[in-house]
């Protein structure tokens, strides 16, 4: 058995995303726009029901969202999680890359993670957060690249996007039938 609902956050706006930059593990913290949109997401998902746990990215813009939704939802279970990190983009860290250029980054990725690591590591994350909360109703606050990564490894989406405060809702069984191909790493 495994979560009723899971679903996948982008993490508000720092002004490296403003600009156009690679972020990868770089630590910063959310601007003005990307707190409004974390308290935007908080108003919106208040309706759909008890939210039962969040698990964030360790990185302050990711922990910074979850935070804000934590408190304005009520949610007492606040988890951090390596394994939702960020994409190492490696020496390209920090550097200005065109609006919504998937192909470019994936290029320039040379120095850090690969995407198929990045979606192993991911996905090993997500089923177990899964399995861990039967029947609930889980929030996962963390990054576009590892977002987008694992939607289009599960979907076979091409080049799939996701703007900063937004989420996705992922079905537990497309964690299930990837897992049941690819194994777990341990």
């Amino acid at each position: 058995m495994s979560a009723k609902k899971l679903i996948l956050i982008r993490h508000g706006q720092t002004e490296w995303n403003k600009a156009g930059r690679l972020h990868g593990r770089s630590d910063l913290p959310l601007n003005d726009t990307g707190i409004r949109q974390a308290q935007q997401l908080a108003a919106q998902l208040a309706p759909e029901g008890t939210w039962d746990a969040v698990y964030s990215s360790p990185l302050f813009r990711a922990r910074q969202t979850a935070q804000i939704l934590a408190n304005s939802l009520g949610i007492r279970a606040l988890h951090e999680n390596q394994e939702l990190m960020e994409q190492d983009f490696g020496d390209l860290e920090g550097t200005l890359v065109a609006d919504g250029a998937d192909e470019q980054r994936q290029l320039l990725v040379g120095t850090g993670e690969t995407e198929e690591h990045l979606v192993g590591r991911a996905v090993n994350a997500l089923f177990k957060i899964c399995h861990q909360h039967p029947g609930q109703n889980v929030m996962v606050v963390s990054h576009s690249a590892l977002i987008c990564s694992v939607i289009a490894a599960l979907t076979g989406e091409s080049n799939p996007r996701m703007a900063n405060g937004t989420y996705v809702e992922l079905d537990a069984q497309l964690l299930v039938n990837h897992v049941s191909r690819e194994p777990l790493w341990h």
